[in-house]
């Protein structure tokens, strides 16, 4: 199977039978891929019933845009950059919209985000959630997306600067901006602690 990864001609083969409405041909897809993408979504996503999710978004969009696949060959490659794309669609929409996703203002590890003053301590009381979720909102999407993956997500720098496509030094200050935004719109919870 691990040899079938990387053979381009059978790729080619595949690509122009699934072009054909050779069903055995995208099962055949299917099975020697599935594995090795369900992989890759999972270090995406983090979450393995939110892959399993995107794994089935990801071969349909597969099946419905093969005309669209310019060399044959590269069908493994173009795929993997499908699920690219089809988790950083996942990591963008509210988890709300996940049905088996957590809401990550109720269980989010803010011990991460704390200064020397201790704002983010993890707090179960829904007003701070609330303010949480509408202080996120109002910071630019690239400094939201930053701060959650980070936080939320628990990826590393260089990975939320992949995913992002800028530098790490950009990252670096969305994440310093997304805490400087939250410690002035959180700090009346400074009281609290």
């Amino acid at each position: 199977m691990a040899d079938k990864l990387f053979d381009y001609a059978y790729y080619a083969c595949l690509a122009r039978r699934i072009r054909q409405n050779d069903g055995n041909a995208f099962t055949e897809l299917y099975q020697y891929t599935c594995k090795d993408i369900y992989r890759y979504t999972c270090y995406i996503l983090k979450d393995e019933h939110l892959a399993q999710d995107a794994l089935q978004e990801i071969y349909i969009s597969v099946y419905k845009n093969i005309a669209c696949l310019k060399e044959d060959r590269l069908l493994y490659s173009w795929m993997r950059q499908i699920t690219y794309h089809v988790c950083c669609d996942f990591l963008r929409k509210p988890a709300s919209t996940h049905e088996n996703s957590t809401d990550f203002t109720k269980d989010i590890q803010m011990k991460n985000l704390a200064d020397t003053k201790d704002y983010f301590q993890p707090v179960h009381d829904q007003d701070f959630s609330d303010k949480l979720s509408s202080a996120l909102e109002h910071l630019p999407v690239q400094v939201q997306q930053a701060f959650l993956l980070r936080f939320t997500y628990e990826l590393k720098l260089e990975e939320i600067s992949d995913f992002l496509n800028c530098s790490l030094s950009t990252v670096k200050r969305y994440i310093k901006s997304a805490r400087k935004h939250l410690q002035k719109e959180l700090s009346v919870y400074q009281k609290t602690f």
